[in-house]
């Protein structure tokens, strides 16, 4: 169980810096009303040419071969349940990375979310 937990930590990892790039490259870009064929297609332009979409695709890419490794040792349910650990990541390489707050609410449910897993993995 320890090299499945270890997998899925580190899956997460590399989907949540993936996540944490589109974030600061899309940070950039005037968000027009995506509703016209037009506009939709500027945006995906804008996002198209920015390297860091391209090196967070990479590392979504990374996370998803490691998750997919997890998952052949594991049953469905603990896997994605112990995946939540990815809330955890994102809140504090956003407060951190991206300078989002973390307010009471934010902590108090990561915090639960951090109860869940525990409970899940050593069930």
């Amino acid at each position: 169980m320890i090299k499945v937990l270890f997998l899925i930590i580190v899956a997460e990892a590399w989907t949540a810096v993936g996540q944490v790039l589109f974030k600061k490259s899309t940070n950039s870009i005037e968000v027009h009303s995506l509703r016209t064929t037009g506009n939709m297609a500027r945006f995906i332009k804008n996002i198209t040419s920015k390297p860091m979409i391209w090196v967070g695709l990479l590392s979504m890419s990374i996370g998803m071969v490691v998750w997919l490794i997890a998952l052949a040792q594991a049953d469905l349910s603990i896997v994605f349940s112990i995946g939540s650990i990815q809330y955890i990541l994102i809140l504090f390489l956003a407060h951190y990375l991206l300078g989002e707050k973390i307010d009471k609410m934010k902590l108090i449910g990561t915090l639960l979310v951090a109860v869940g897993i525990i409970l899940i993995a050593i069930s």
